[in-house]
């Protein structure tokens, strides 16, 4: 595990949550404790998953001067 995010539209009540690893087979390594820890999050927030998907990044940290 690397990072985690979570992005809140207030507005709509929609949120977008994502999580990176070193790698796919570190993912896959976790891949049932993820899976339980997002279906006992999403019950407790009585929240509904509408879109589930993996996909690799380019760049995990990007360095940007003027946010430093």
């Amino acid at each position: 595990f690397c990072s985690a995010s979570l992005m809140v539209d207030r507005a709509s009540g929609r949120c977008v949550a994502s999580a990176s690893y070193d790698s796919m087979e570190a993912l896959e390594r976790n891949k049932e404790q993820l899976d339980s820890l997002k279906t006992a999050r999403t019950q407790e927030a009585g929240a509904e998953v509408l879109d589930e998907c993996d996909f690799e990044l380019a760049f995990a940290h990007l360095r940007v001067p003027e946010m430093a």
